[in-house]
């Protein structure tokens, strides 16, 4: 992911430097400038949630939810959909699903959604991402 400074102030006061921004989210400046130092305590402190979205996706979903030591608590057809606890706070839950035609160069791409923590199947994880109940979903064919 690359990123250049939004904006630089040469005339208004030094200590102010340069902002950036990554998918439009102005994120401190280190997430860009040396994102190798973000920790999952760095995610699990922000408060703000879509700076903490793009600290996930800088990190990496998979990464993350190894090192959080999240569970997996269903796996079927659809995927896997995995879960942590955190006190003082909402669980997070995601679904892992791999896309269901290859890439150019034959592999398979992963992508990892988070879902609301009432749900428990990866099923009814992929279901929700589209609007439908779990019953609803049932592709007859996926491109």
């Amino acid at each position: 992911m690359s990123a250049t400074p939004i904006l630089e102030m040469h005339n208004i006061a030094k200590s102010f430097g340069q902002f950036y921004a990554l998918k439009g989210v102005m994120v401190p400046d280190w997430l860009v400038t040396d994102p190798g130092r973000l920790t999952t305590k760095d995610i699990l402190q922000e408060r703000n949630i879509e700076v903490r979205r793009i600290m996930l996706d800088v990190f990496g979903p998979e990464k993350y939810l190894r090192k959080i030591n999240a569970r997996c608590i269903s796996r079927d057809d659809f995927g896997s959909l995995y879960r942590a606890d955190f006190q003082g706070d909402e669980p997070l839950v995601m679904v892992s699903v791999k896309t269901s035609t290859p890439e150019e160069d034959h592999s398979w791409k992963t992508y990892h959604l988070r879902v609301p923590p009432t749900i428990t199947t990866a099923r009814e994880a992929v279901a929700w991402s589209f609007n439908m109940a779990a019953e609803e979903y049932c592709p007859a064919l996926e491109t």
